[in-house]
């Protein structure tokens, strides 16, 4: 014996446009077509985005140092400097709240 719902519209029921063109879904929730020009808007962020990206591909960091501080941490060996630490993690929190130290 096979039941079946007969009042539940069938999957390409859902999917498919109503009379009118307008779909079961929201009015505002359609997107419009996209249009075949070819061109491409970046936002504001974007170009901020991409300006970050060259001044930090532009920056150079010493590889061996890396290699040598990872080292030592791994060997127990490294001493962080608590006092270095704060006064520049207050000198940057004071910069970003505008104030100079």
């Amino acid at each position: 014996m096979k039941i079946t719902r007969t009042s539940e519209a069938t999957r390409a029921e859902r999917t498919q446009p109503t009379a009118g063109g307008a779909s079961r879904a929201s009015s505002a929730a359609a997107k419009p077509a996209a249009s075949n020009t070819g061109r491409v808007q970046l936002s504001d962020l974007s170009t901020r985005l991409h300006e970050l990206e060259t001044q930090f591909s532009q920056s150079s960091f010493d590889a061996s140092k890396v290699s040598e501080v990872r080292n030592a941490i791994a060997e127990g060996r490294y001493q962080v400097n608590a006092g270095a630490v704060a006064d520049k993690l207050l000198a940057s929190a004071a910069q970003l709240a505008g104030r100079t130290t």
